[in-house]
């Protein structure tokens, strides 16, 4: 059975590395939830708000990372050495501005973007 809020939300998908097809790494739902794999209901397992990330369904405190403009930074750290760079669909680790993808967005959906590579380089 499909609940109605599963049809009128906005589902963004990530995959690990350079795939653009096959089973979601996560699933962001409506720029904000986020759910591993293609499982929508329940907890998420994290929660973004504005440029920051957190854990469960926590909306404040401190963030388990920052986006800064198309940098990554773990926490509230907004200067040193990220942990990726976002690239119009897909994210690199570090500062580097190519090599292997961490995880790829078909869409291109920055929020999306930003909680698969944290999520990759976490887990």
């Amino acid at each position: 059975m499909i609940l109605l809020s599963e049809l009128l939300g906005d589902y963004t998908r990530a995959f690990k590395g350079a795939a653009v097809a096959g089973s979601p790494f996560i699933t962001v739902v409506d720029d904000s939830r986020v759910f591993l794999g293609t499982t929508v209901r329940g907890a998420p397992i994290y929660t973004i708000r504005g440029n920051k990330l957190f854990k469960g369904i926590a909306v404040s405190g401190h963030p388990l990372a920052t986006l800064v403009g198309d940098l990554v930074f773990k926490g509230i750290q907004i200067s040193g050495s990220p942990l990726a760079r976002l690239k119009r669909t897909f994210s690199i680790k570090g500062l580097s501005v190519s090599g292997y993808p961490i995880v790829t967005v078909p869409s291109g959906n920055v929020a999306t973007l930003f909680a698969a590579t944290y999520h990759a380089l976490q887990s």
